[in-house]
C-alpha cells in the first residue's frame, strides 16, 4: 500500500484574514491525530504568521498564534 501525505496550503495574509492559515494548521492537526502524515505549507503573505504582529488580533487570530507557537509539540511539518 502506498502511503500519502496530506498537505494543507495557505497563501492568505493572516493580518487580513487569519482563517485560511488557521484552517491549514487545524486540519493538519486533525489528520496527524488520526495517524495520517500531514504538512502545513505557507506561501506568499501567509508566511507572516511567524512575524511579530503578523496575525490579526481576533479570536481566530489568537488561536492561530497558539498553533504557530506550539512548534515543539506539533505532530506535523510546517514549511514556509
Amino acid at each position: 500500500m502506498t502511503r500519502r501525505k496530506l498537505i494543507f496550503f495557505s497563501a492568505a495574509d493572516p493580518r487580513e484574514n487569519p482563517r485560511p492559515a488557521w484552517s491549514a494548521y487545524h486540519f493538519a492537526d486533525v489528520a496527524a491525530k488520526a495517524g495520517l502524515e500531514a504538512e502545513v505549507r505557507l506561501a506568499g503573505d501567509a508566511v507572516r504568521v511567524v512575524q511579530p504582529g503578523g496575525i490579526a488580533a481576533t479570536p481566530i487570530g489568537e488561536q492561530l498564534r497558539e498553533k504557530v507557537q506550539a512548534e515543539a509539540s506539533r505532530p506535523y511539518v510546517v514549511s514556509l
